[in-house]
């Protein structure tokens, strides 16, 4: 994680977000600034790592979607087949 390299040999995702947050760390240690200020880069951090606030507003759009279809879950298309009345 640290070492920035990825899967793939280039940077990882949420590298950017690791050096920020190191560099706010370092400042706080200085003195430079307090604990709070490195809170938003933290959160922002492991938001990256574990996407928790992303797979709980997906959670709310879907519940939203249940509570309109009266809890009947959206059809979903086929993948890699066009509908016959697509064709058209």
């Amino acid at each position: 994680m640290s070492s920035g390299f990825g899967l793939t040999g280039g940077k990882s995702r949420c590298y950017n977000l690791w050096v920020d947050l190191a560099q706010c760390e370092s400042e706080f240690k200085s003195g430079a600034i307090e604990r709070s200020a490195c809170q938003t880069k933290l959160a922002d951090f492991v938001e990256c790592l574990d996407h928790k606030r992303e797979r709980a507003r997906l959670e709310e759009i879907r519940e939203e979607i249940l509570r309109k279809n009266n809890g009947v879950p959206p059809r979903r298309p086929q993948r890699g087949l066009i509908a016959l009345n697509q064709i058209e």
